[in-house]
């Protein structure tokens, strides 16, 4: 267009005969630009060119009809025109433009001829035109060609513009996916450009520090976003990655008035020469990962109810304590309590209530402290507290020690309010000092544990110090319920039988007591490890061991006939009695002995019925309905209820030993006898005396009304063989 626009000057200003018209074309090029201009500046470039190219077609076609005709030169610039039309336009547009040209120009040249427009020059106007209209055909056809070109190559142009544009969309698309999994991941990253000394970052980066689009991109910004006590870290690791130091590091950011920990990695490129060309950084939001290593350390060394340090993080503070009491030769305690019968309140008002109650001892306990002790809750509603940098002074330390322990003990008697419920509850303590001898972590707890089963011992609601007479007695007890667990294993248990035998000197029964023959003690007193089985367990398979033995020596009796009338009372401990199947384990033993039922008696102890004894009736109806006897052991010390008494299916109650003993010299013992034989009678049960060592006592208890006894005033507890050799000779064993 502008070539059109040149040539039309052209030929206006140098060829045109009138002089108005060399004014006349400038004019009207001048006020097509001004319009093609405003056009522009408005943002219409389109049709800008439309009235450029048209309106110079147009101007140059209105001067020549009035200025000169067909023989005007100003034709000369329409090849041009149309050529500039082609190119910014279209062919289309060209050739419509030219075949206008042509009706103009032959239109003119038929009025030239025929004298309708003025003229200038005398020519022929044929020539002219036919000079002219082969300049515009050849134009024309020169453009098609030169436009079909042109197009042509626009149009590969525009493929491979569309090529790229695909692949710009392409990698947008990508950049989008990057992001948005980028964001799902919570990762970002960043690439540092070594040549520039320029950092960029990804959205997700931004996110993560905080950084709003548009807000710096540098190091300074990521190092405002730092943790002020990780911030040394991130400097020094940032100043070594500008010198070519990769880091991968953690640390914490401030993100919106909270803290949020991040990792960051970084890794170094170079070029072909090995110069450093960029490097390339990961972010990674790791805030959920740190809170859950939280929580994993918390339920790992922290207690989740009291939030007081755990067993585990004890022992670990304890062992730290005593490699320090090494070094500087101070003292240190340890405070185990236990609150008094914690049960209790769980049994009556709920567990929870019972653990709201440990909430507040634990809070409790913490006011208790100085700066340095420790408190740990080790389950249940026990609780250790660890004393550090006592006095050197060993009766000093113990007296510190005491100090905080007493306090202790007062600040737990006060009372709790439990919501609406307000609970009184007392605590014993137990102390021990540690760290003045070498010695394993678990050892002072152990002392500490033994001070406070002495503190229960001795009443509750107090503190008990460590006794080294108390260790050797639990050193002892502990060999002993290993003892007894080995002689199970070893079969080293055997059972003597006593005889029970009525006033008229029939020899009716036998009880089976236990006996214990350890190879290196030698005799263990029932006394003392009856009490150990009770507590320990060991009591279960030791008593089923007691029945299934009396069952087989009652069926090897029953074919013998000096001893097939024989009963053997076996002792039932309560624990065994509350088995859920206590009844099947009699009936089984009986049946595999093939042992008669109506031989075998049970003894059971007035303990038995201070719970469920509704349970008792139905086992002890049970067995009756099959034949086996029952008979009450040591009545009158326990706590029996006649009601229930006299609901029980008894044959027999037993006056215990020791009410026997002295019941010569004593009044109460005498007159508990005499009771136990009168109700014996209203209720129509028998009565055995126990622990008959004297004619005397024998006497006494027979002029009661009593009619039967048992003791070494007849013989003493005999083996099986040396049993049956008694009662087939019929010679009275008595004791030495």
């Amino acid at each position: 267009m502008l070539i059109g626009d040149i040539g039309f000057l052209i030929t206006l200003t140098l060829l045109a005969q009138p002089i108005f018209a060399r004014v006349l074309g400038p004019l009207v090029l001048a006020l097509i630009a001004v319009a093609a201009w405003i056009l522009v500046s408005r943002g219409k470039v389109k049709a800008a060119i439309h009235l450029m190219a048209f309106g110079v077609w147009l101007g140059a076609t209105a001067i020549a009809v009035f200025v000169g005709g067909v023989h005007t030169p100003i034709v000369y610039a329409y090849p041009l025109i149309i050529i500039a039309l082609g190119f910014l336009v279209s062919a289309r547009v060209a050739i419509v433009m030219a075949g206008l040209t042509t009706v103009v120009i032959v239109g003119l040249a038929l009025a030239e001829t025929y004298g309708l427009l003025p003229t200038y020059v005398r020519a022929v106007p044929a020539m002219y035109g036919f000079v002219q209209v082969t300049i515009v055909v050849s134009a024309a056809l020169l453009i098609a060609a030169v436009v079909g070109s042109y197009q042509n190559r626009l149009r590969e142009l525009g493929g491979l513009a569309q090529k790229l544009s695909t692949r710009s969309m392409d990698l947008e698309v990508r950049k989008l996916q990057l992001h948005q999994a980028q964001a799902v991941a919570k990762v970002g990253s960043w690439v540092y450009d070594f040549s520039a000394r320029s950092t960029r970052l990804t959205s997700e980066t931004r996110r993560i520090f905080g950084l709003p689009e548009g807000m710096g991109d540098g190091r300074e910004e990521l190092l405002e976003r730092t943790h002020p006590l990780d911030r040394d870290a991130v400097q020094v690791a940032l100043d070594a990655l500008c010198n070519g130091v990769a880091f991968d590091l953690e640390h914490r950011i401030l993100v919106e008035g909270s803290i949020h920990w991040v990792r960051q990695k970084a890794e170094i490129q170079t070029d072909d020469k090995g110069a450093l060309q960029w490097a390339i950084g990961i972010v990674q939001d790791i805030t959920d990962r740190k809170a859950a290593e939280e929580q994993i350390q918390s339920l790992a060394f922290y207690d989740p109810l009291t939030q007081l340090p755990n067993r585990r993080l004890l022992m670990d503070r304890l062992k730290h304590a005593i490699a320090a009491r090494a070094r500087h030769r101070r003292n240190g305690a340890l405070l185990f309590v236990d609150l008094d019968n914690f049960k209790v309140l769980n049994d009556t008002h709920g567990h929870f209530m019972g653990d709201l109650l440990l909430q507040h001892v634990g809070q409790r306990l913490i006011a208790c402290m100085r700066d340095g002790d420790s408190v740990a809750r080790l389950g249940g509603d026990e609780f250790v507290v660890m004393l550090e940098n006592l006095s050197e002074n060993q009766p000093d330390a113990l007296a510190q020690a005491g100090v905080v322990a007493h306090k202790i003990l007062v600040i737990l008697d006060e009372p709790y309010q439990l919501g609406t419920y307000i609970h009184r509850s007392t605590a014993s303590i137990g102390v021990t000092l540690f760290g003045e001898q070498q010695e394993s972590i678990d050892e002072p707890l152990k002392r500490a544990d033994m001070a406070i089963y002495q503190s229960k011992t001795a009443g509750r609601n107090r503190v008990q110090f460590f006794d080294p007479r108390m260790y050797a007695q639990m050193t002892e007890r502990a060999a002993l319920e290993e003892g007894l667990r080995e002689a199970l294993t070893l079969d080293q248990f055997a059972l003597h039988y006593q005889v029970q035998v009525t006033s008229a000197g029939a020899r009716i029964g036998a009880e089976a007591l236990l006996r214990w023959q350890h190879p290196q003690r030698g005799f263990v007193s029932p006394a003392d490890f009856i009490p150990v089985a009770e507590e320990t367990g060991l009591i279960l398979p030791l008593g089923k061991w007691v029945l299934e033995t009396a069952c087989r020596q009652l069926a090897a009796w029953a074919i013998n006939p000096a001893m097939s009338g024989v009963t053997i009372a076996v002792n039932v401990s309560a624990r065994q009695f509350h088995q859920s199947d206590f009844v099947d384990q009699v009936l089984v033993a009986l049946s595999r002995a093939g042992a008669s039922a109506h031989r075998l008696k049970l003894e059971l102890t007035e303990g038995l019925l201070v719970s469920n004894i509704e349970d008792v009736i139905v086992k002890m109806t049970t067995l009756k309905a099959a034949g086996v006897g029952f008979s009450l052991d040591d009545f009158g010390t326990g706590y029996s209820s006649l009601s229930y008494l006299k609901r029980l299916p008894l044959e027999q109650l037993k006056i215990d030993q020791s009410f026997v003993r002295d019941i010569l010299i004593d009044p109460n013992d005498a007159a508990i006898s005499r009771m136990v034989i009168v109700l014996a009678e209203s209720l129509g049960l028998a009565v055995i005396a126990e622990g008959v060592e004297t004619g005397a006592q024998r006497d006494f208890l027979a002029q009661q009304g009593c009619k039967t006894y048992q003791g070494y005033l007849f013989s003493r507890p005999l083996p099986a063989t040396s049993f049956e050799a008694y009662m087939a000779h019929g010679a009275l064993v008595v004791a030495n």
